[in-house]
Parts: C-alpha cells; sequence; structure tokens
C-alpha cells in the first residue's frame, strides 16, 4: 500500500469509527465513566478494514508482531486514553492523563522499532474522552506534541456520544527518525 493509499484508508477508520462511536449506547456508558474500551476498538477497527477490502480480509491479521492491527503491508496501533479533566456527569477519576501519554509513546516507539520487511507504514489511532474545549486545546498545546509525530502526520475527528459528551479520535502517521 502507497503512502497515500494509506492515508486515505486512515481516514475510512477514522470516519467509520466516528459514526460507531456517536451511535453507541455502550460506548456513551464507557465514557462517562473513564472506562477504556480498546478491545471494541480493535474489533471495529477490523469491522472498517473487512468492508473496505472485501476481497483481501486474509491480509488483515489481529495481534501480529505483538501489534494490534496489521493490513497488507501496515502496522496499526490502537489506544483509548481516558483523560482526567473534570466534566459534569462524569465519573472523577485520579488516574493522571500523563501515564495514558507515556503509554502512547511505548506505542510509537514499539512501531518505530518494529524492522520487518512486510510492513512499510505504520501508525497509531487512540480516542481521548471525555474532553471540552478547552480541555480539547489543553490537550493539544501540553500533550499531543510529546508524541513526537509531526503535526502535518496527525488527523483527528471530532465527536459526541449519545448523550452530547465531546471526545476525539487521533490517527498519526508514524515515520522513522
Amino acid at each position: 500500500m502507497k503512502k497515500k493509499q494509506f492515508r486515505k484508508t486512515l481516514e475510512t477508520i477514522l470516519d467509520g469509527l466516528k459514526t460507531k462511536l456517536e451511535n453507541s449506547k455502550s460506548i456513551d456508558v464507557f465514557v462517562k465513566n473513564r472506562a477504556k474500551f480498546e478491545g471494541w476498538l480493535k474489533v471495529e477497527t477490523v469491522d472498517i478494514l473487512c468492508n473496505r477490502m472485501l476481497d483481501k480480509t486474509d491480509k488483515i491479521i489481529p495481534e501480529k508482531y505483538r501489534i494490534d492491527v496489521v493490513f497488507n503491508n501496515s502496522a496499526l496501533e490502537l489506544k483509548t486514553v481516558n483523560t482526567n479533566y473534570r466534566r459534569k456527569g462524569i465519573e472523577n477519576k485520579t488516574k493522571p492523563i500523563t501515564l495514558n501519554i507515556e503509554q502512547l509513546k511505548k506505542d510509537i516507539d514499539k512501531l518505530r522499532n518494529l524492522q520487518k520487511e512486510d510492513i512499510k507504514n505504520k501508525a497509531i489511532l487512540f480516542v481521548v474522552f471525555p474532553l471540552s474545549q478547552k480541555s480539547i486545546e489543553e490537550f493539544e498545546t501540553k500533550h499531543l506534541q510529546k508524541l513526537g509525530v509531526e503535526k502535518q502526520d496527525i488527523m483527528y475527528r471530532q465527536f459526541n456520544t449519545i448523550s452530547g459528551i465531546t471526545n476525539r479520535i487521533y490517527c498519526g502517521i508514524v515515520r522513522e527518525q
């Protein structure tokens, strides 16, 4: 898969996940309780890829090389990042967001260090929840830049859960350093 096609596939995944996240009552429950849902994210990502690559579903492999999803010649790591930003109607949790950022950085390093002949493209996709307009700005200025992914390589979709809670899905293309 060429770089341009890889980016287009990532955009398709973002669009598909946005729709699924916006319409899921169960995700609303997870967001309100700041509970992670990475397994669900993996299944839904593979579903989107299966629908996009109808005749090539045998080229979609979860957990290959200890990477969440490998498809064609691409590797995709997935994460859910529950924030500790205070919001009315949302369970307060005290786990610092910095621990989530450290996990994201580890996954990015794992992708950068992945030396496999069959992997040409690498990306990390993560859902950040819950957010507000103010906390989006804080997250992006304080945490997003720590990941070491170039700004032009980051895409996102903003979505609201059924009960109106703001969240974002980010996807960053991981390049060799």
